[in-house]
């Protein structure tokens, strides 16, 4: 998700010591991606969910974007889909998670073969709220140019914080739960192609 201990504090690396042409603009490969996210009902039943379309880009100047597809929720239970779908995510009111970032230049920088291990905030956007997460990430380069992001320990999002924790509610009670747990662990590993 040999590496190399970075620690990325307060503002990031200058970028203007690349060149626009050091630099080509990548594209997430959704089939080769994922993110996971934990659900944990009745104290201490938990199941692993995922998303089956995300898109995503890294710019020439750091600017990471990645778009979630909310409606494509895969819970492993259609009913359990179509209830995370329409009371918890709200799917028409807001059809996607939005996630964005600046890399540092290490990053852009990297040679073939190379991994980086570093803390970066981002921003998390879901239900009209924004939220600064702090990831920990494993960043490598491949021999074949593509970048493997991947999330070094899951990401803690409360429900309260991302406006999710009425609808969790709405789904605890309608699966007749006695408990849904409002602190979700979030894990991804992300392809990027040059494009």
């Amino acid at each position: 998700m040999n590496i190399l201990k970075k620690t990325v504090a307060g503002g990031l690396f200058s970028l203007s010591l690349l060149s626009a042409s050091a630099f080509a603009h990548f594209v997430v490969d959704n089939d080769q991606s994922s993110v996971f996210f934990i659900s944990t009902k009745n104290l201490n039943v938990s199941e692993i969910h995922h998303f089956k379309s995300i898109k995503g880009t890294m710019e020439k100047d750091g600017k990471f974007a990645l778009d979630i597809n909310l409606a494509s929720v895969e819970t492993g239970i259609e009913i359990r889909n179509t209830r995370m779908q329409e009371q918890l995510f709200k799917v028409e009111s807001f059809p996607k998670a939005h996630v964005s970032a600046t890399l540092p230049a290490e990053v852009l920088a990297m040679d073939k073969g190379q991994n980086l291990h570093i803390q970066l905030p981002a921003t998390l956007s879901l239900m009209g709220i924004e939220k600064v997460l702090d990831l920990d990430l494993v960043i490598t380069k491949t021999i074949d140019e593509q970048y493997v992001v991947t999330s070094a320990q899951p990401v803690l999002i409360g429900a309260a914080d991302v406006g999710l924790k009425e609808g969790v509610e709405i789904l605890q009670k309608l699966a007749g739960l006695s408990s849904i747990g409002l602190t979700v662990p979030v894990s991804f590993n992300l392809v990027l192609n040059k494009h």
